[in-house]
């Protein structure tokens, strides 16, 4: 196997000068390059990635906080992420903060990744606190955060309008003729949950209808757990038409717990979810949703991490706008 010194006897230069050449970490002449360059191709040279690195102090690694991997949503983030590093050369470290009870808990996976001496890190973080996420970046600069708005962190913050999510729910329900909505929210302690939840319940009362407070049920994390909660949810045989879910994940539940009860979707009740996932075309019947723009979101705050990390100049976009996505679940009331 070829090395620097086999590099550096064929061109006729010095090894410090190959090793500039490959860090580019320093100065090398236009004709001393040309050389190194043919002498590499020739011995069908590789350098060693380890000692390149501690060249240029950089890994050439970034680093991707979740916190869970269950469900497609976060596949989703993590796939967008890592074709959109492979097109820069660079690789990815996943930490997955499923098992974080606490702020703590999250920091000492954060921890983990900058002790992997990750380059920048990508956090999707709606469950954090915008103080602690503040004070996260002034440890970290090279920090960008998906699906959370904080004004403290202008530039690193990338983000989906959940608000006008919420809205565009609620018009395409009321559009139908529902007026008896019952709603299965996400976390309300997550952002984003919260924002679309508020944008609905104001939407609605804009178009001139209320939710009864017994008609909104606050949606749990894990399959599992959303399996209890939307059977408990049906047993209490509220008189609604139709239902807003907070994410697809628990839309699909809810139409697979009706379909076992003998309750037609969506002759007998509407379901609507949100997100669009990738599973959302192929639920019984086909789920409509609200497409929250994921992948793009995701690649654009990558791109930025790269910018702001590698001193790269790539395009990107800090919010994004959901859409409605109609298909088979929703449809006019009787």
């Amino acid at each position: 196997m070829a090395t620097v010194k086999d590099v550096a006897r064929l061109a006729g230069v010095g090894s410090g000068t190959v090793s500039r050449y490959i860090s580019g970490n320093g100065s090398v002449s236009s004709k001393a390059a040309e050389k190194i360059e043919r002498a590499i191709k020739q011995l069908n040279y590789r350098p060693n990635s380890m000692a390149r690195s501690l060249s240029s102090r950089r890994s050439d690694l970034i680093g991707v906080w979740v916190p869970s991997l269950e469900g497609p949503y976060y596949h989703m983030i993590i796939r967008a992420v890592e074709q959109e590093l492979r097109l820069h050369n660079k690789h990815m470290i996943l930490a997955n903060a499923e098992d974080a009870q606490s702020d703590a808990d999250r920091r000492a996976h954060f921890d983990y990744l900058v002790n992997r001496d990750c380059d920048g890190i990508l956090m999707s973080c709606s469950l954090q606190g915008t103080f602690e996420l503040a004070r996260t970046s002034e440890h970290f600069a090279n920090l960008v955060l998906l699906n959370h708005q904080a004004d403290a962190l202008a530039g690193q913050c990338f983000f989906i309008d959940h608000e006008l999510g919420g809205r565009l729910a609620a018009r395409h329900l009321v559009e139908l003729g529902h007026e008896k909505i019952a709603v299965i929210t996400g976390r309300l302690s997550a952002q984003d949950a919260r924002q679309r939840h508020d944008g609905f319940l104001d939407e609605m009362g804009k178009l001139g209808h209320s939710v009864p407070e017994n008609f909104v049920v606050e949606g749990a994390f894990s399959y599992a757990a959303a399996e209890r909660l939307v059977s408990a949810f049906l047993d209490m045989n509220l008189d609604f038409t139709a239902v807003f879910c907070g994410n697809d994940k628990v839309a699909m539940l809810l139409i697979s717990e009706l379909n076992n009860r003998g309750i037609s979707v969506p002759r007998d009740v509407s379901v609507l979810g949100y997100d669009d996932v990738d599973f959302a075309a192929y639920t019984a019947p086909p789920l409509s949703t609200i497409h929250a723009p994921i992948e793009e979101m995701a690649r654009s705050a990558c791109r930025q991490l790269l910018n702001l990390t590698y001193d790269m100049d790539l395009p990107f976009q800090e919010r994004f706008e959901p859409s409605l996505c109609v298909r088979r679940s929703t449809a006019a009331l009787n």
